[in-house]
């Protein structure tokens, strides 16, 4: 199997895949790539949250011609396609966006499923982890790899999930013939404020460093993710954050 990896921005993150430099927001680059690699799955992972282009018109894009080729395709959205109303979300509930990233993300999954039927969406929530060049969440990570005070919200629910889970799960589904949304969840349901207590328990920040705030009111409150479709259908679930064995990170304070 070869593998191959596009970035445009910044360089793609080191690994056994060859990379390829790619405008995702130009119909012709795409096309090229297409022609050129022959590809039989493609993962699509970009976004830029005030940039449609990147965020809806590429994967629309990118699923069409992974259907005319016939390639899988696996397109990676988020849980705030929901208005936070309820929690504990599955892949029936509708999606009701309050931000205008979840409306983003709502509208590339509309196009992905019209352009290719037999698509992959995976919803994971909010992801903790190294991902490519940066450790996430971003904006927690940031600020606490800095020795930097944080506010963080005690009263936003989401399901925080490793990205290496969510990774394995993605890699899983592409090996099924099985289409369609997919959430993909941690075990534990949490405020981004207790959040920020088992990053700086995984990665030995300082829990002084915390500070509790409340989330402006345009924001979801419980964007939780149920999670049972995937673990009925691979056989195992996300692990708990906390069961991970982390190493130090360099640069962080205790």
């Amino acid at each position: 199997m070869e593998l191959a990896g596009t970035g445009w921005r910044r360089p793609v993150r080191p690994g056994g895949w060859r990379e390829i430099t790619l405008d995702a927001t130009s119909s012709s680059a795409l096309a090229g790539v297409f022609e050129r690699e022959r590809p039989s799955a493609v993962f699509f992972c970009s976004y830029d949250k005030s940039d449609r282009a990147i965020t809806v018109d590429a994967p629309r894009e990118v699923a069409r011609l992974a259907a005319r080729h016939g390639a899988r395709f696996v397109f990676f959205s988020t849980d705030l396609v929901f208005d936070g109303a309820s929690g504990s979300y599955t892949e029936e509930s509708s999606a009701v966006p309050l931000l205008p990233y979840g409306v983003l993300k709502a509208e590339a999954e509309a196009h992905v499923r019209l352009e290719h039927p037999e698509a992959l969406i995976i919803r994971p929530s909010l992801l903790v982890g190294e991902s490519g060049i940066t450790l996430r969440p971003e904006h927690e990570c940031w600020h606490l790899m800095r020795g930097l005070p944080v506010i963080l919200y005690a009263d936003e629910w989401r399901s925080p999930v490793h990205v290496d889970d969510v990774a394995r799960a993605a890699w899983e589904l592409c090996g099924t013939d099985v289409p369609g949304v997919f959430h993909v969840a941690g075990p534990e349901r949490m405020t981004r404020l207790e959040m920020g207590r088992v990053l700086c328990k995984l990665y030995r920040f300082s829990p002084a460093l915390l500070r509790e705030g409340k989330r402006p009111a345009d924001r979801p409150r419980d964007t939780s993710l149920d999670s049972a479709k995937i673990g009925a259908l691979l056989g195992w679930a996300p692990e708990a954050l906390l069961a991970r064995s982390t190493p130090p990170l360099a640069g962080a304070r205790g």
